[in-house]
């Protein structure tokens, strides 16, 4: 019970000046990102039409984290938190440099498109567990709820503006340019990324197990954490559900609306404008973890409904307004899920039991992602959504059967 009262203890991230400086250069960082997703997502549909290509695209960017992340967190936990930030920054900055270089002479094909997506899908898993862990010690633990809520704000507020910027670029600037304008945002992160005074970190203690040995010790604590298990359930199926959808915004804007980059901007915005909605909520630091307990599973089956729903329109606006609802019911789901498991967890597993929270939430957003990309090729992608949302629905239901809300009662 001492540890749930202490856990309640929250204070505002933003009242910490290195957390600040962080928080305003990774939000331009990640502007960049998603002006660069939506870009290749939008570059590749335009080259092959194909909701498939699309999606594999679209997902490679994020597809190794769920699949190699847990094994570059066994060596993360004793690597230098600053250094190893700084290094996957800067070569995913020179990739992107590269897809703008390529724009700029009209060399991009598919298999550019894919080959530059797997790379910075890869160094992305490379840099995701280092993510996750450096957050820890930009501030001091009592303000660490907050921060990783806002951390959220952060992400959710350039899913808001980037897309928006990306496709008022596309369309005054030109797709060569707009790569040029992600390629800048990276600078100012990696700038503060130098100066930032970081809180002391313990280092993993000295330990002689195998690589294997480690890789099972941070499944095992998540495996026997009830807390921890019951999270990364409902985050596996959210993924593989909801965010799987939102991933795929270009081919479904593209095939069912016939749509123009504008059309791309407002339904990617509107998904944001939810997201961040729920990010704020959660990042203000005033909702007990009881309570984002309690959300979870509502916010899972409304997320699943409200996606469902996309088969019943083919029209800009109530598509964005679904895209609005599920935007907020995911990000609540996974920003939640993953608040409870890092309050909850011990420094010497946190990379290990993190990289496992990232792994089901990016393999589930993989698999689904892909699942429906492939269909949409052979069926319209309403129908493919609808498809994957139908067994989906009834895995929720098993999954929540077997697994009744008692088991979040923290032994």
């Amino acid at each position: 019970m001492g540890r749930n009262n202490n856990m309640t203890e929250q204070i505002n991230a933003l009242t910490v000046r290195p957390f600040v400086a962080y928080f305003l250069t990774n939000t331009m960082s990640l502007l960049g990102t998603w002006i660069q997703k939506v870009g290749l997502g939008w570059l590749t549909w335009q080259i092959t039409e194909s909701t498939f290509w699309t999606s594999f695209v679209s997902i490679a960017l994020m597809a190794p984290v769920g699949i190699i992340g847990p094994f570059i967190a066994v060596y993360a936990e004793s690597w230098n938190m600053r250094r190893a930030f700084l290094i996957t920054k800067i070569l995913m900055m020179i990739i992107s440099f590269i897809i703008f270089g390529l724009q700029y002479f009209e060399m991009h094909n598919i298999h550019t498109l894919v080959v530059t997506s797997l790379l910075l899908g890869l160094l992305s898993a490379v840099h995701h567990p280092i993510r996750l862990v450096f957050i820890s010690i930009v501030v001091p633990r009592p303000y660490l709820a907050s921060a990783i809520g806002l951390n959220s704000v952060s992400w959710n507020m350039a899913r808001v503006v980037g897309p928006g910027l990306s496709g008022f670029a596309i369309v005054i600037l030109g797709l060569a340019n707009t790569f040029g304008l992600a390629v800048i945002l990276y600078a100012p992160l990696i700038l503060a990324l130098t100066l930032l005074p970081l809180e002391p970190r313990a280092k993993s203690k000295p330990n002689t197990d195998r690589f294997f040995q480690k890789l099972c010790d941070g499944g095992n604590v998540a495996l026997q954490t009830p807390l921890i298990f019951t999270a990364l359930c409902v985050v596996a199926l959210n993924s593989f559900l909801v965010r799987g959808v939102l991933e795929i915004q270009p081919a479904i804007i593209g095939q069912i609306l016939g749509g123009g980059s504008q059309a791309l901007a407002i339904a990617t915005a509107a998904a944001g404008i939810g997201a961040l909605l729920a990010s704020i909520w959660i990042g203000l630091g005033k909702l007990p973890p009881d309570f984002i307990q309690r959300c979870l599973w509502p916010m899972l089956a409304v997320g699943i409904l409200g996606t469902a729903c996309l088969k019943m329109t083919s029209v800009i606006i109530p598509m964005s307004l679904i895209f609005a609802l599920t935007g907020f019911t995911t990000t609540v789901v996974g920003i939640g899920a993953q608040t409870l498991i890092q309050l909850k967890v011990d420094e010497d597993y946190r990379a290990r039991v993190m990289t496992w929270w990232s792994s089901v939430s990016f393999g589930g957003l993989t698999i689904g992602g892909i699942l429906i990309g492939f269909f949409g090729d052979f069926v319209p992608i309403e129908d493919a959504i609808l498809m994957v949302m139908v067994p989906g629905f009834l895995l929720a239901l098993l999954v929540l059967f077997k697994l009744p809300l008692v088991r979040w009662i923290d032994r």
